[in-house]
């Protein structure tokens, strides 16, 4: 494991002695007042059996269509909810401001990349 997987505040040996990490570049001894200057890239073997953290999902893009169907069904309860819990004179204000939303949203996923 490289230095910068730890997390601050995690233990971790580096030649024999333990150290804790207590900023993204500096360790502090364990035992001690010693601080060390760490490499990002420098290797450690964490204590506590702590892991590495996973590493991001990339996931695979979803299909516009696939989005905005989504949104458009999300939109509609949004609509159900605005007739049935609002005065009809909020109303037509509140649907204004969903309907900007809603197109604003639609825009940005429609552009080119």
């Amino acid at each position: 494991m490289k230095f910068h997987d730890l997390a601050v505040g995690q233990r971790f040996e580096l030649g024999g002695a333990v150290y804790v990490k207590t900023s993204p570049v500096l360790a502090s001894k364990e035992e001690g007042t010693e601080k060390k200057f760490m490499a990002r890239s420098a290797p450690v073997l964490p204590l506590d059996g702590v892991q590495r953290p996973a590493a991001a999902k990339t996931g695979k893009a979803l299909p516009a269509e696939a989005v905005l169907a989504a949104f458009e069904a999300y939109h509609a309860r949004c609509r159900t909810v605005l007739e049935l819990e609002v005065s009809a004179e909020r109303r037509q204000q509140i649907a204004d401001v969903l309907e900007r939303g809603r197109q604003d949203f639609i825009d940005s996923i429609s552009k080119p990349d």
